[in-house]
């Protein structure tokens, strides 16, 4: 991890110096770890939010990144998220921030570049990108402790029968 923040962050550390270390850690945590690609950040209810997913054919999903001793997130907040989340569209939604580092995909596309076997990686990428789905029934909340570990929660929207929510 570098000691600087990337520069695309900068301003959302100032904005939201609640959330700052919480989704530095997130961002980190899901970009590079977990290898959530189309990464952007937007404001959501008061809230910043990263917006990504794991892989092209999965919906974009917001992620809320909370410390764990936060008692800021109420109800309140909540219906204001999903308010805003409803409201957005995929084409008002902010350009994919910078790659912190190269994807898996990336890499495929670079060994076959080299080895001279080019199969359009990129119209593929393209393609997909355009299929995307942005899923606003669905929230996820980030919690960052002290010593960096970071546990994920699904928050539906409404009240949901645990055989409506899909496995993942």
């Amino acid at each position: 991890m570098s000691p600087n923040p990337p520069s695309f962050l900068l301003p959302y550390l100032e904005k939201y110096p609640i959330q700052a270390g919480a989704l530095l850690t997130t961002i980190y945590d899901l970009t590079l770890s977990v290898g959530w690609i189309d990464t952007r950040l937007t404001d959501l209810g008061g809230w910043v939010a990263l917006i990504g997913h794991k892989t092209k054919s999965d919906p974009l999903r917001a992620v809320i990144p909370l410390p764990i001793h936060t008692t800021s997130l109420k109800p309140s907040s909540l219906k204001s998220i999903f308010n805003a989340l409803s409201s957005l569209s995929l084409e008002n939604l902010p350009q994919a921030s910078e790659k912190l580092a190269p994807t898996m995909d990336d890499l495929k596309l670079t060994i076959q570049e080299q080895s001279g076997t080019n199969h359009n990686v990129n119209d593929q990428t393209i393609q997909a990108e355009e299929g995307s789905i942005l899923d606003q029934e669905t929230i996820y909340t980030s919690i960052v402790t002290p010593d960096s570990t970071v546990v994920y929660y699904k928050i539906s929207r409404g009240i949901k029968k645990p055989n409506d929510i899909p496995d993942e």
